[in-house]
């Protein structure tokens, strides 16, 4: 995985010194999970004294919670004017983003952590999940006023049945971002169904 900045010797500033920790904490996540990691981890990856990180956030839980909504910062919801050519966007952002950072390993392994744990599985929800269906929301219910869609068509279904294929893939390819379906073959099959046509 690729730091962003090479930390220096010394007492980095405040900003820098909130960067390494995140960058620290997503590094030790993906190489052993969220059960082995710990705080003095943390503060010996990134270079910083306990106090910096502690004056920041009280917990473990606290810190990944941060990590995990930094992962999605910059997303938006695109607005092409089209559905096609907004879920197209939207899976190009999401899935460069993704190989950017290493998150199709992090997700799956994560999410796995969170089957017997609750804490975990809240946090997992509310800084990663949530904020994606969020977005996916705005796009289908843009795509409702466009006409596109019918008015009374289930919008957590349809974000289920376009995410869920994605992910999917991803747990059976190992993470290979190479195999996932095109936006385009998977809106299609969706929208216009997989019977023969007339």
């Amino acid at each position: 995985m690729n730091v962003t900045a090479k930390r220096l010797p010394g007492r980095p500033r405040s900003e820098a010194s909130h960067q390494a920790i995140v960058q620290a904490t997503l590094e030790l996540l993906l190489e052993g999970g969220y059960r082995a990691l710990t705080m003095e981890q943390v503060r010996a990856r990134a270079g910083v004294g306990k106090a910096t990180i502690y004056r920041r956030w009280q917990s473990k839980e606290e810190l990944v919670a941060t990590v995990i909504e930094h992962l999605h910062s910059d997303l938006q919801a695109p607005d092409t004017g089209t559905l096609a050519g907004d879920y197209e966007e939207l899976g190009r952002s999401v899935i460069g983003g993704a190989a950017k950072v290493g998150m199709t390993t992090f997700m799956p392994r994560l999410l796995a952590e969170t089957v017997d744990n609750a804490e975990l599985h809240a946090i997992f929800y509310a800084n990663l999940v949530a904020p994606r269906r969020a977005v996916m929301r705005t796009v289908l219910e843009r795509a409702v006023a466009r006409g596109e869609l019918r008015g009374d068509v289930d919008l957590e279904l349809v974000t289920d049945m376009l995410v869920g294929p994605a992910f999917y893939r991803i747990l059976i390819t190992a993470g290979d971002v190479a195999q996932l379906f095109a936006p385009r073959e998977l809106l299609d099959a969706l929208l216009n169904g997989v019977a023969p046509r007339q």
